[in-house]
Formats: structure tokens, sequence, C-alpha cells
């Protein structure tokens, strides 16, 4: 799993920008660069409201739903999301996907040890 408060930290030093990748079934996907990789996130932008039981007659004949509403996110407030934000401005969301396990990496990076060559001349 990985470590909120690492995250949290290299985000505060790196001062790296999230990026919007994405809308889909209600959430805005943003990509932000970390030490070790490139992570996706999703921010909830709806969530469940009331459910109502409704009575539909067609025919004669009566069936009963019940309906659930979909709002605005109250967690949003009136946060404006650009297309480039700082990922320090995200952290409430990055630390909510990651407590839900809703963070994926998409790009890892490679460490290589880099060894010098030299010219030799002859």
């Amino acid at each position: 799993m990985i470590n909120k408060n690492e995250v949290k930290k290299d985000l505060y030093k790196s001062k790296n920008m999230a990026n919007f990748s994405h809308y889909a079934s209600g959430n805005l996907y943003y990509n932000v660069e970390l030490a070790d990789g490139i992570y996706q996130f999703p921010i909830a932008t709806v969530e469940e409201g009331e459910t109502y039981v409704v009575a539909v007659a067609s025919d004669g004949i009566a069936n009963i739903d019940d309906v659930v509403t979909i709002e605005l996110s109250q967690d949003l407030g009136d946060t404006t999301f650009a297309a480039e934000i700082k990922g320090s401005d995200l952290i409430r969301w990055i630390s909510k996907a990651i407590d839900k396990e809703e963070i994926k990496i998409i790009y890892k990076k490679q460490l290589y040890e880099s060894k010098s060559s030299h010219l030799i001349e002859e």
C-alpha cells in the first residue's frame, strides 16, 4: 500500500503538477508524478442522494420502484479543477484514493545504475 505521508512529502518537495486525464462515470481522473512513477487517481464529482419510492401505473398495473437521486459531491465545494493543478492542492483527494485503494500506478520508473564510460586514447 502507498504511504500517504511519503506522498505528501514528495508532492510538497517536488512541486509536481497533476494533469487532467479524463472524465468517466462521475469521476475526474488526474495523473501525478511521484518519486517512483506516475499515478492516476479519481475525484468523485457525484454522490448518491436521497432515495424515493415511486409508484408508476401503466395499463392499470402499479409498479413500485426505488429511485436513487444523484447529487453534486459535497466534497468538491467551490474548488476549480483545471487541466493542470499543483499536485499538493489535490492531497485531500489523493489521500482518499489511497484509503480506498483507487490510486493506481500507470508508469513505473526504472532505476538504472549509470556506469560512466571512459574514452581511452591510443
